[in-house]
């Protein structure tokens, strides 16, 4: 056997070892050539399929992309090039984010690339169905809005809770609002507070902090469903409260504004 047909045997079993379909024979005799020190092999292969198994596992965590195998397809032109401009010239192995690999050359090497990546990427597919169930199992439900109020009137320690009283026309409304300095959070919790019209006006709650700004504080905007019954609104505050004195509700433009006229004042709630 000559040096070329060496060479060339030793390109065919280093593809099946790549891809794993070597019997015990083949093992052997590939260990054999291996040891030539003609017969120099690199990683190229197993390289461009861990790095492009490693692209796609990054973000694993977030679940894995319906176009994926589409997506790895059109990737493969990226390992598997042809030369130019001859066309007597074979493929060679070009990974993107490597420097240039010196492929074999024979065609061989690009096949055996394509199946590599082919594997890989069924490798994933064959996931996707019990990795969707597992993140789909192991996602965190949302506690609701009432859970999160409950929540907090239980574990602050610095709670402020005041009564709002309706002023003029809203005064059937009763409700409470609780609010912690420390956690930067709050919630109101608003009975026969006539629903509105998102396309003509919102409420908006205003919080007093004197040693902030001498300008009540937007503490959101925020509709009341039409029906009876008690809304629970959470309090949304840009900036950081440290001393509320007071909190204000209004009827506003949609959208809320960044100063108010206080044209409608719908409840008002002083701090003890």
């Amino acid at each position: 056997m000559n040096d070329q047909d060496i060479l060339d045997r030793f390109e065919e079993l280093e593809a099946g070892r790549v891809l794993g379909d070597l019997d015990s024979t083949e093992i052997k005799e590939w260990e054999k050539l291996s040891a030539n020190t003609r017969c120099k092999f690199d990683l190229s292969l197993e390289l461009a399929a861990a790095a492009l198994e490693s692209r796609y596992l990054e973000n694993d965590e977030t679940g894995l992309s319906k176009k994926l195998l589409g997506k790895l397809q059109e990737d493969m032109a990226g390992f598997v090039v042809p030369k130019e401009p001859k066309e007597s010239e074979d493929n060679v192995i070009r990974p993107a984010n490597w420097q240039t690999i010196l492929g074999a050359p024979k065609t061989g090497w690009a096949i055996a690339a394509l199946f590599a990546v082919l594997l890989v990427a069924q490798s994933l597919i064959d996931r996707m169905p019990q990795e969707s169930k597992v993140l789909a199992t192991a996602k965190i439900n949302k506690p609701s809005v009432e859970e999160s109020r409950d929540i907090l009137i239980s574990k602050a320690s610095d709670m402020v809770r005041s009564e709002f009283g309706g002023l003029e026309s809203y005064g059937e409304m009763s409700g409470t609002v609780v609010w912690s300095d420390e956690l930067q959070e709050g919630y109101m919790s608003l009975t026969n507070l006539p629903a509105n019209n998102p396309g003509t006006n919102q409420y908006q709650l205003w919080i007093v902090d004197p040693t902030r700004d001498e300008k009540p504080v937007d503490g959101g905007v925020f509709d009341i469903p039409s029906g009876d019954g008690t809304t629970i609104i959470p309090i949304r505050n840009p900036l950081v409260i440290t001393n509320p004195k007071a909190f204000v509700i209004t009827l506003e433009q949609p959208g809320g504004v960044v100063v108010s006229k206080q044209e409608v004042v719908v409840a008002l709630a002083k701090a003890s």
